[in-house]
């Protein structure tokens, strides 16, 4: 019997030799998602729908070659009424939410219902790319298979998956050739594609990686590159944060700090807490750098 891993916290790619117009993804994540959300304290459905919108991050970070940051963000006027993932091409993976009551709620049209979904490519150098689709599903995986087919030049199709402690997913996507066009008849996509479609949640969710494309895909002699890991890592700053105080102009900034000796910003995505007090007043009227951190 062929010994084939199972992935933990880890993107991967596959070529098919027999598939050549396609290329394949799994993710899968844990550790890494308890890590980013578990301190939130966030309700179990939201907490899932958080988990799935960051698995497809990590999924579009990982399609394309870049130095940057891949940012998924939903705004709606249901129960959640925000909700954002990132990855950045390191590896490093955030998320956060905000709800009020949710009430019984559990499903993504409950909880999310009408309102639209931003996709933005945050290179370091070059243009920020965004793409925006209105929320036309009932689930993460809907939402992003409809940006595919609103935005991709590509066959695109994502699958995503769930549990208590795991979500994965698997990604298909054609490639043509270097003239545009497809270098292999439509049987072999139509074929991956209907393979593809065989797959379970739960064999999703439990088997993401190397095992279970060989599972699904074993006819079309599948190839596997080496993973990518994926870790929980906060990219907020002491500048970074200062900015909602900032944003709230001269004057503002003035009289808060005459009503009270220090001001602290909460960071939602990892949970630590910057505090600025009169010492550091005169720099953020200014364009001048923080001192050094000072966490409470």
């Amino acid at each position: 019997m062929i010994d084939l891993p199972v992935d933990q916290d880890a993107v991967r790619k596959y070529l098919c030799d027999d598939a050549p117009d396609a290329r394949l993804m799994t993710v899968k994540l844990g550790q890494s998602t308890d890590d980013m959300l578990d301190h939130q304290q966030m309700p179990a459905p939201i907490k899932a729908l958080c988990a799935e919108l960051v698995a497809a991050t990590c999924v579009l970070a990982h399609m394309l070659k870049f130095d940057g940051e891949m940012i998924i963000q939903i705004k709606s006027a249901g129960p959640v009424t925000m909700m954002v993932a990132e990855c950045s091409s390191e590896g490093r993976i955030r998320a956060t939410a905000q709800w009020d009551d949710i009430d019984h709620y559990t499903t993504f049209s409950e909880l999310i219902g009408k309102g639209y979904m931003a996709v933005t490519v945050d290179p370091k150098h070059g243009e920020r790319y965004q793409g925006i689709v209105p929320l036309e599903s009932g689930s993460i995986e809907g939402c992003i298979n409809h940006y595919f087919d609103s935005s991709e030049q590509l066959d695109t199709k994502l699958w995503l998956s769930s549990d208590a402690t795991t979500v994965a997913g698997l990604l298909i996507q054609r490639i043509p050739d270097e003239g545009g066009s497809h270098t292999s008849t439509a049987s072999n996509w139509e074929t991956l594609s209907t393979l593809a479609a065989t797959v379970t949640k739960e064999e999703l969710a439990s088997e993401a990686g190397p095992l279970l494309i060989y599972k699904l895909f074993h006819e079309l002699s599948p190839r596997s590159f080496d993973p990518f890991s994926i870790r929980f890592g906060c990219s907020c700053t002491r500048e970074r944060s200062s900015r909602a105080i900032r944003a709230l102009g001269e004057n503002e900034v003035k009289q808060l700090f005459a009503e009270q000796p220090s001001v602290t910003v909460d960071c939602h995505f990892c949970g630590r807490v910057y505090q600025y007090d009169q010492a550091d007043l005169e720099w953020l009227l200014s364009d001048q750098p923080p001192r050094s951190d000072t966490l409470q």
